[in-house]
């Protein structure tokens, strides 16, 4: 399964503040489908029965998905070079089981610990999006990224028993690595136990 997904990037070095970036996502779901976006009760957007939506917005991009349903989509974009101090994240964002995993893939993919951390939030930033779920990061660990961008998780109990009560399948997750942001996605099937 693969999403129908469209980019919108704010041009003339205009940044958009967090509403215009929203109403600006709202209108790429309307182009990609024609219909007018609502909200649940969490504030992810919807459209209807049929398909499930996810948006994402960061400094001057703006991305929307879309998946017909069973399916589930969360999407997430970040800036590859964020301006964060990287160890504030560890033991939060990223676990103990990740941190190894994490300083070798920078290693050998000749990236910084702070595009690194942006990576793995983005990844956790698309599950919990997908899942419609509160922001846990440290309930997902990140195992493996492979060269074909394609991503290996393992999850909390917490997590599993959540997916297995909304009958929901990890069907894939990826990630994107651009010159300036990090694309994720990550997609679930619904009704499979």
């Amino acid at each position: 399964m693969q999403p129908k997904v469209i980019y919108q990037k704010i041009e003339n070095g205009h940044v958009a503040d967090m509403k215009e970036q929203s109403f600006i996502a709202h209108s790429l779901l309307t182009k990609l489908t024609g219909k007018t976006v609502k909200h649940s009760e969490t504030g992810r957007p919807i459209l209807d029965q049929s398909v499930d939506v996810s948006v994402s917005h960061k400094e001057g991009l703006i991305c929307a998905g879309i998946v017909p349903k069973p399916y589930k989509l969360g999407i997430d974009i970040e800036r590859i070079d964020a301006d964060i101090n990287a160890e504030l994240f560890f033991g939060s964002v990223i676990t103990k089981k990740e941190s190894s995993f994490l300083k070798t893939f920078c290693s050998n993919n000749d990236l910084s610990l702070t595009s690194g951390v942006a990576i793995f939030w983005s990844i956790k930033e698309s599950f919990f999006k997908c899942l419609d779920y509160d922001f846990k990061p440290g309930k997902i660990n990140i195992l493996n990224i492979f060269k074909n961008n394609k991503v290996e998780i393992g999850y909390s109990v917490e997590i599993s028993r959540l997916m297995k009560k909304r009958k929901l399948k990890l069907c894939s997750i990826k990630t994107i690595l651009g010159k300036k942001y990090i694309y994720s996605q990550s997609i679930m099937k619904g009704a499979c136990f």
